[in-house]
Parts: structure tokens; sequence; C-alpha cells
């Protein structure tokens, strides 16, 4: 499960963009590409458990999925598709080259007035 290795990575990048603040964060918005393998209620589960005793504890954890990119080495084709491997709607072909959707971004912390 790589969800326990990013939600720990999460929490310590949480930590070092807070600095020495003490604000209590309240919510993380996350981006994910529909290609990172990165089940998301499993995400949400064990960061929840990892912030207990953190200043994340409680936090919302929002996670918005945005489709992968690909393009076909078929046809050419740029194609989005949600998954981690996507068809193209040209020629059908399975695969093709990711461009884009394998990614996790860190968009937001929003942390409770101080």
């Amino acid at each position: 499960m790589h969800e326990l290795a990013i939600a720990r990575d999460l929490l310590k990048t949480i930590e070092r963009t807070l600095g020495s603040d003490q604000a209590r964060v309240l919510r993380i918005d996350l981006s994910v590409g529909s290609a990172s393998g990165i089940a998301s209620e499993s995400l949400r589960f064990v960061f929840g458990i990892l912030a207990e005793g953190t200043r994340a504890e409680g936090a919302e954890l929002s996670i918005a999925t945005t489709p992968a990119r690909g393009r076909c080495v078929g046809c050419g084709m740029l194609f989005e598709f949600e998954g981690m491997i996507g068809v193209c709607p040209g020629c059908g072909r399975l695969g093709g080259e990711l461009l884009s959707g394998d990614e996790m971004a860190l968009r937001a912390i929003e942390v409770a007035d101080v």
C-alpha cells in the first residue's frame, strides 16, 4: 500500500511548509492524476490515522482526481482517459504514451485563524 508512504510524506510536507507556525490544519487540497494508482479512500484512511496527535488531526483531506492524457503510439491521437490505462478513441489501441495523469500535487493547506 503506497498510500501509507504518500500520507507520511504529505504530513512531513505540511509540517515543513507551516514551519514553526502552530496553526491547526483544517483542510488539505490535493490533485491526483487518474493514472497515478493512488486509491483516494485508502489515502484518506491512512492519513487520518497518521495525523492523530499532529496539528493535522481531524483535517479534511480533499482529493480531486484529474484525468490522464495520452498519445496513441498507433495513430498519434491525443486523448484523455480515466484510470490507469487508456484506450485510443481514434483507433481503439490500448495504452500509448502517458503525457500526464500520474502526478499528485498539494494545492492548498487551510489553517485555523491564529
